[in-house]
């Protein structure tokens, strides 16, 4: 497995991202230092839940969330991450549009592996939409690429929580 990793939540608008984020924290999540802690294991994390410019572009941490997608501000990632030392691991929402592609591509080109999951239906969407911009067949080959409903809060996020503790566990140094 690869020595960074970006667990990516992939939806249209209202399915849930951000809930994610909030059900794997216990808690709204906000900007700044937090630490998560599964079972043994506590990692520190910088949560990114605004613009990139309100507090720079140097990211050199171990874990870095971003809670609003790219997409919904018009952020562009190559103006955000970039710096000498990517951070380990990513917790980013993405939307599912053709910029979320690009997104999740400067990942890929970065040597991130992909977990990504897919909400679809979505939180608030009665439902499934067809993968017509083609996200599983462009990313599959690069990591892990789930469907899950959004209206499954627990289960999609202990599944997140699991993939994360194993990615920790294989790549202490």
């Amino acid at each position: 497995m690869k020595q960074k990793v970006a667990i990516i939540v992939l939806g249209k608008p209202n399915s849930g991202k951000s809930n994610t984020w909030y059900e794997i924290f216990n808690r709204t999540i906000r900007t700044g230092w937090k630490k998560l802690k599964f079972n043994n294991t506590e990692i520190k994390i910088f949560v990114k839940n605004s613009s990139f410019e309100e507090t720079g572009k140097e990211i050199n941490l171990d874990v870095f969330v971003r809670n609003a997608s790219f997409e919904e501000y018009g952020d562009e990632i190559t103006n955000s991450i970039i710096s000498k030392k990517l951070p380990k691991i990513v917790l980013c929402s993405v939307q599912y549009t053709e910029k979320g592609i690009r997104t999740i591509n400067w990942f890929k080109e970065n040597g991130y592996y992909l977990f990504i999951q897919w909400l679809n239906p979505g939180y608030r969407h009665s439902t499934e939409y067809s993968d017509f911009l083609n996200f599983e067949k462009t990313f599959k080959d690069f990591g892990e690429f789930h469907k899950v409903s959004g209206k499954e809060k627990v289960n999609r996020t202990n599944e997140i929580k699991k993939f994360l503790i194993k990615w920790i566990d294989e790549n202490r140094k």
